[in-house]
Order: C-alpha cells, then structure tokens, then sequence
C-alpha cells in the first residue's frame, strides 16, 4: 500500500512502449499506487483518467533564456497554460534552453522576464510552471545546469504559479548534495524526479545516489508533492513490474 502521505508518478516516455497495452499499463500503475501519469499525449489521456490517475504534466516551451525569443516563447506559454488549464493538467514544464556561448546570468534574467509576463496567466488558470534542471551529460550546453539557477528564476518571480522541477538524477550527475539542495528550497520545489544514478536506471539499492537517505530526509522535510519516476527499465524488462518494486521501495523508506 502507498504510503498516506508519499505522492507517486510515473513518466509515459520511460514506459510506455509504442506498440505496447497503454490501457493495461495505467490499471497497473494504479494499482501499484501511482497517483499520477507525467507527460502523457493526447492520444492516452482518457485511459490515464479510467484508470484513475491524475495527468501531472506536460513538456512545454524551451529556450527562455534569449533575449530573442521572448515574444515567442511568452506567447507559447500563454497557450500552452490555457491548453493545460482546459485538459486538467496541473503542471507546464518549461526549459532554459542551451548556453551557446552565452553567460548564464543573462540567461537567468531572460528567463525571470519571460516568466514573470505569465506568471499571474498561470495562477489564474491553476497551473504551476515547473521550470527543469538537467545535467550536461545527457544535455550537452543546458543553461540550467545546477539548481541553483532554478531556484533564483523562481525566487525573483516570486509567484506561487513557477517552481522547480528537482531532477534528483540529473543533479547528483551534476555533484549536487540532492537531499540538501531539496530542503534548504523546498519552498520552490513542485515536484522530483527519480532515476538511479549515474545510469538513469532502476533507483535500486546499489546506486551512487542513496535513495533511502534522500526520502527520509526531503520527506521529513515536508516535501509532500510527487516523485516522479523516469528511470529506463532496461532492456527485456517489464514496466509494469519495475514500478511496483519501485513503489514498494520508496514507500518502505517512510515506515
């Protein structure tokens, strides 16, 4: 049984196999104790919500962080939070964008300013912008390299509508103390992702990253929003399976 107060997720693109039962795989994950699917398109949405999950999120606009694409971006997010807003998605996420020789304190002003045009669109509507740290090992030149980018974005909005996306894997790749950097700004954290480390797959026990330790501490913290699993089941592995053993494990870390 899912832990009362330890909130679930799962994204489609890790999962869901394009010729595999989608229908099937969201009863399972629900059955698991999964309370919601991540970037789940179009086409699946209606069995994601007849299997009773909520629909988290979506991947929206990128490149934030150039001068040059403020109207445009500003424009993409508008849409993209009524289009959410009218498909019951809680949460947009939205990317910095690539370095390109730039210095990455005008791509975080770029990206305060373009957040702060839509930050009163997104609390009108109920959405909350989660705005993504990743590492540069699998996304070579990303502006937002390290949280703490993030969390001066969503400091300067200042708006309870953008926040931070916390990818626990991308960030320990990138050195990061996961559990301290969390609860030190847990104020600015919407949600987690979770993967092992440093091979983005099963968060099992003979990791790098010591999940037990992270979840006793973010969620002794207070951290009551999702952990979002995007791990890569492997090769011959069954989805449905991985993320049972996942759920069990997580929720045991709680007592």
């Amino acid at each position: 049984m899912m832990h009362e107060s330890l909130t679930l997720s799962a994204a489609d693109w890790c999962f869901v196999k394009p010729d595999g039962d989608a229908a099937r795989y969201y009863h399972r994950l629900a059955e698991s104790g999964y309370a919601a699917a991540e970037m789940v398109p179009p086409q699946r949405r209606a069995m994601a919500r007849a299997a009773g999950l909520r629909l988290l999120n979506f991947a929206g606009a990128s490149n934030l962080n150039r001068t040059e694409n403020r109207s445009n971006a500003v424009t993409q997010m508008r849409e993209e939070i009524a289009h959410m807003a009218a498909e019951h998605i809680e949460q947009l996420i939205v990317f910095s964008g690539n370095r390109a020789g730039q210095d990455p304190a005008l791509g975080i002003a770029n990206c305060i300013a373009a957040l702060k045009e839509v930050a009163a669109d997104a609390e009108r509507a109920g959405v909350v912008l989660t705005f993504e740290v990743f590492n540069t090992f699998d996304h070579p030149d990303y502006d937002a390299d390290n949280s703490d980018y993030g969390f001066i974005v969503a400091r300067e909005v200042s708006s309870p509508a953008v926040k931070v996306l916390y990818d626990l894997y991308h960030m320990h790749r990138m050195g990061e103390d996961v559990a301290a950097k969390v609860t030190a700004n847990l104020k600015y954290v919407a949600h987690l992702h979770v993967a092992g480390s440093p091979k983005r797959d099963f968060p099992g026990e003979k990791q790098s990253l010591d999940y037990a330790q992270v979840v006793q501490r973010i969620h002794g913290a207070g951290y009551r929003g999702a952990w979002g699993m995007e791990f890569l089941p492997g090769p011959g592995s069954d989805a449905g399976e991985a993320l049972g053993s996942a759920a069990r494990m997580f929720c045991g870390y709680c007592g």
